[in-house]
């Protein structure tokens, strides 16, 4: 099981590199799906408001959207985030 909601976008001081979310997702994902035996879950967060997931790019992995299920159905705002369910595959 792996949790995963990573910045929007981060720069620093340590690193020459700059994550963009948007950008940088899908070797993100990819990479951590190396690290997970078959049937291994990830579910991924994103508060990035005009974020796509770019399901076509992740490699092995059945995939279900689940952000109706994580936002209370009284909070006024249902884009507050997006989150998925990432399994990977055999």
């Amino acid at each position: 099981l792996a949790l995963v909601d990573p910045p929007t976008f981060s720069n620093s001081k340590m690193t020459e590199d700059i994550f963009d979310i948007q950008r940088d997702h899908v070797e993100l994902i990819n990479r951590l799906g190396e690290l997970m035996t078959p049937g291994g879950l990830i579910v991924f967060s994103s508060n990035f408001r005009r974020f796509k997931l770019d399901e076509e790019q992740l490699c092995g992995a059945t995939i279900h959207e689940t952000s109706r299920q994580t936002v209370p159905p009284d909070f006024r705002n249902a884009r507050i985030h997006r989150t998925w369910r990432i399994i990977r595959s055999a």
